[in-house]
């Protein structure tokens, strides 16, 4: 336990004042902690009692002091004799070994077997580490071709099914800049999930066309030529002595037939099949809005990256300061070397920071690449400034309102209904009356005689009817009404998800739009107080500790900006796709 006898250590705004023998020394080292940690094992001692503050006389801080006037730059040092050598800012690369304190280490037992709870040497690998790693070294031309894939391309003439054969093809060295505005229209142009709705759109056109079809008569034409040389026949000739009775014909045959009633079956299916393409248009109108916002997220993502490239750059170039001043004090005598290290420990963390974020804004402009399905060797770039997307003054209750009236989903689920209904008439035709009419005309004419050609016509109706199927038909019928009775069921669900989309939507907008204010202030506030942390220490009344902190929470400030700007910016995408009206919901512009 440490004895208090003639001096105290006290700590005044981080001047530390030694008082012993009434004599104030004053230092501008940083206070040393007067109370050690104790061992493994030894019993805490009681804490000691709250120390008043001696009374000190009036000091004189600037006989020791430099002058905190207009004190802006660390170079304020240069006041005092300080060396000026050359100064190297890389934070040293090295892991080395990581074990537990040496107290630790003292209550262990080294002829004891370890256990997982057992303290350990771990040797961390570096870049000097001899050891033998897995190498990737770049294949033979022969061994990046595929063969058999470029065969199954070759009959294809589509220019969007190629797969590159060289590096050269996939080098992202075309960098183009794009606004929102022409992201959203490339995406609405080019995204392949839209293209293949508009293919399917395309297809449930045909699928009408299918099925109106059967409201025409089928119109046929058979044409049979036929040489017969039977046993029988030949066997006759031989009776009758006469010569071999092979014929040689050509019958053809002309029919028109048309259905009169199908019970109910021709019209359900064209009523399904137009009802299919409404489906499939709301669907292009749903992806539709499904990539504008899409576009919008991918866009303010990007810009998102870009800005925190610019943060994280700047937090490199505040921690690189940081340890140019720490050294600098350290150099004059007025710092030390733990001081150093924690700069060098910041500097290394910001880089590896500025790293990472480096490679989130690469893959950030690779997804809005792919979105917008761009050449391989474009590189998209955002053209523009992070602003807000603008401001929602539709309430809540009415922002529900307006996306449960105008969402493509609920009118699908619908329309999936009444299809279900017209397949359950389709089936129930299995077991009505089919009533037909039709005609046919032949001719015939055998090259073996001299008769010449004979014609026939023939008219007249056809009524089936399938009485019975073991109950077929009803069961097919009931699984339709099953499935109309599910499609009820999802509109139902579909609704509370849409409403629960725009309100957490809406609430996200709200907080973001709170936050951005509160967000814009403490970076101001975070940009003032690393500039007194800095000038504190270069003063020699703070800590490194001071500036580390002062210096991270300004970059957690300028993030948490960022971060409000870009959640304020999706809410609102967000808002208009819940919505489902796109730019329509926005108002003009006053003139």
């Amino acid at each position: 336990m440490f004895a208090f006898r003639d001096f105290l250590t006290f700590s005044t705004g981080g001047l530390v004042v030694l008082s012993g023998g009434g004599v104030a020394i004053a230092q501008t080292t940083p206070p040393q902690i007067a109370t050690p940690e104790p061992f493994i094992g030894q019993t805490p001692q009681a804490p000691l009692p709250p120390l008043a503050a001696p009374s000190v006389e009036s000091l004189d801080t600037a006989a020791f002091l430099p002058s905190l006037g207009g004190l802006s730059q660390p170079t304020t040092l240069a006041a005092l004799p300080l060396p000026s050598p050359e100064l190297n800012l890389s934070p040293t690369a090295h892991l080395g070994t990581i074990q537990a304190p040496s107290p630790l280490l003292a209550q262990v037992d080294t002829t004891a077997t370890p256990s997982p709870t057992t303290a350990i040497d771990v040797t961390l690998p570096t870049a000097e580490t001899n050891q033998t790693i897995p190498l990737v070294q770049p294949l033979p031309p022969d061994r990046v071709i595929n063969e058999d894939l470029n065969q199954l391309l070759e009959p294809i003439d589509n220019p969007a099914v190629t797969v590159p054969q060289e590096a050269t093809a996939v080098t992202t060295d075309n960098v183009v800049d794009l606004t929102l505005e022409e992201t959203i229209r490339l995406a609405l142009e080019r995204n392949e999930t839209l293209q293949e709705a508009r293919l399917n759109y395309d297809r449930s056109e045909e699928l009408v066309r299918e099925a109106i079809a059967a409201e025409y008569p089928n119109l046929s034409n058979q044409v049979d030529i036929t040489r017969t040389d039977s046993a029988n026949g030949e066997l006759q000739a031989r009776r009758l002595g006469g010569d071999n009775n092979a014929t040689t014909a050509i019958n053809g045959r002309l029919e028109v037939s048309y259905d009169i009633y199908t019970g109910g079956r021709r019209s359900a299916q064209i009523e399904a099949a137009q009802t299919q393409l409404q489906i499939a248009e709301l669907d292009i109108e749903r992806l539709t809005e499904e990539t504008r916002l899409a576009a919008a997220v991918n866009y303010y993502n990007l810009q998102s990256a870009d800005a925190q490239v610019v943060i994280e750059q700047s937090s490199v170039f505040d921690a690189t300061q940081s340890l140019r001043d720490a050294t600098l004090l350290e150099q004059a005598g007025l710092g030390t070397k733990f001081d150093v290290l924690r700069a060098e420990v910041e500097l290394a963390s910001a880089q590896q920071r500025l790293t990472r974020a480096e490679a989130t804004q690469r893959t950030a402009r690779r997804q809005l690449a792919q979105l917008l399905s761009l050449e391989p060797t474009i590189d998209p770039r955002t053209a523009d400034e992070i602003n807000l997307a603008g401001r929602w003054e539709i309430s809540l209750e009415e922002t529900i309102v307006l996306a449960l009236q105008n969402r493509q989903e609920l009118r699908q689920q619908l329309l999936q209904r009444e299809v279900d209904g017209y397949q359950e008439r389709i089936a129930l035709a299995a077991v009505r009356p089919l009533v037909s009419v039709f005609a046919n005309y032949d001719v015939l004419e055998v090259f073996d005689d001299s008769l010449g050609p004979a014609d026939g016509l023939t008219v007249g109706a056809r009524m089936r009817w399938n009485f019975f199927d073991g109950g077929a038909a009803a069961a097919r019928a009931n699984q339709e009404q099953v499935d109309q009775a599910i499609a009820e069921n999802r509109f139902a669900n579909q609704r509370n998800q849409i409403r629960l989309a725009v309100e957490t939507a809406y609430y996200d907008f709200e907080a973001s739009e709170q936050n951005i204010t509160t967000a814009a202030a403490a970076v101001t506030l975070a940009e003032e107080s690393l500039r007194l942390a800095r000038l504190r220490f270069n003063a020699g009344v703070g800590t490194q500790t001071d500036v580390i902190s002062a210096q991270t929470g300004l970059n957690t400030a300028r993030g948490n900006y960022l971060q409000a700007v870009t959640d304020y910016n999706r809410a609102f995408a967000q808002l208009k796709r819940e919505v489902g009206l796109g730019d329509a919901v926005i108002a003009p512009a006053a003139p």
